[in-house]
C-alpha cells in the first residue's frame, strides 16, 4: 500500500509514511528546522563519524571474535577494509526483516499510513519533530542530534542511494532504498555511516558486521533508545 501511495506523490504532492502513531497525535513543528546554524543543512554524516571515530575504530577488535583482530583499527580506511573482509558475502547470510525489527519495538504491526504535503520528503523530521533521539549526543557539550541533523543525513542518503522514508515514529525510521550499495568497500563505508548515525543499532541489529548486512538491501532500519 505504501508503494502505491508513493507512486502518486508526483501528482498529489502527499508523501506517505507508515507509522504506529495515529495522525491526531503527531505534533507539527512550529517552524521548519530548529536553532542550528544554516550551515548544518549540509550533510553531516562525515562529521558524525569524525566525532565518534575512537568508538568506531574500537569496534574492529570484535570482528569475528576478539581473538582474530584484538586491537582497534588504525584509522577509518583500516576499519573499512577489516569490515569488508568480515562481512559475509551478499546472499550468504540474510539480515533481519523489517517486520522482525519493528516487532522488537512494538507488539502489534503498524496500522496507519499518514500523508504529508511536502516537496522534500527527507525533511519530514523537521516537519514532525521525529525521531526523538535525546540519548544520542555526539556533538561537543553533549548536544543531541537535532531534527535538522536527521533531515540532513536522510537527504544525503536520498541523493546517493534513493533512500526514502517509508516508516516514521517517535524513535524509529525505516527507509526504502532504490539503489543500495553493493560493492564490499562501499557497503562497509555506509555501514559505518549507519552506526555513527544510530549507535543504538547494536541493541536491535548487532555490531558493525551485522549492520553491514542491511546496507545492500532495499530496507534500512534505525532505532534510538
Amino acid at each position: 500500500m505504501w508503494r502505491r501511495a508513493r507512486e502518486r506523490f508526483g501528482s498529489t504532492g502527499l508523501w506517505p509514511f507508515i507509522t504506529h502513531t495515529p495522525p491526531t497525535e503527531w505534533e507539527w513543528a512550529d517552524e521548519g528546522g530548529d536553532n542550528r546554524d544554516e550551515e548544518r543543512r549540509q550533510p553531516i554524516v562525515d562529521s558524525l563519524i569524525e566525532l565518534q571515530v575512537n568508538d568506531l575504530l574500537t569496534e574492529a577488535q570484535w570482528f569475528r571474535g576478539p581473538q582474530v583482530n584484538p586491537t582497534p583499527a588504525r584509522d577509518l580506511e583500516d576499519l573499512v577494509r577489516r569490515l569488508a573482509d568480515t562481512t559475509p558475502a551478499a546472499g550468504t547470510r540474510a539480515p533481519r526483516s523489517a517486520q522482525s525489527l519493528l516487532a522488537t519495538c512494538f507488539v502489534e504491526p503498524p496500522e496507519w499510513i499518514c500523508l504529508v504535503s511536502t516537496e522534500d520528503p527527507s525533511g519530514l523530521p523537521e516537519l514532525l519533530d521525529a525521531p526523538f533521539t535525546p540519548n544520542h549526543t555526539p556533538f561537543p557539550g553533549g548536544e543531541e542530534l537535532s531534527y535538522r541533523d536527521h533531515a540532513s543525513v536522510l537527504r544525503a542518503w536520498h541523493d546517493r542511494y534513493g533512500a526514502e522514508i517509508c516508516y516514521l515514529d517517535a524513535h524509529e525510521v525505516m527507509l526504502s532504498v532504490e539503489h543500495p550499495p553493493a560493492a564490499p568497500l562501499e557497503t562497509a563505508r555506509v555501514a559505518i555511516e549507519h552506526y555513527a548515525y544510530c549507535p543504538d543499532l547494536d541493541q536491535v541489529i548487532g555490531g558493525l558486521p551485522d549492520v553491514a548486512l542491511q546496507v545492500p538491501t532495499r530496507t534500512w532500519f534505525f532505532w534510538w533508545d
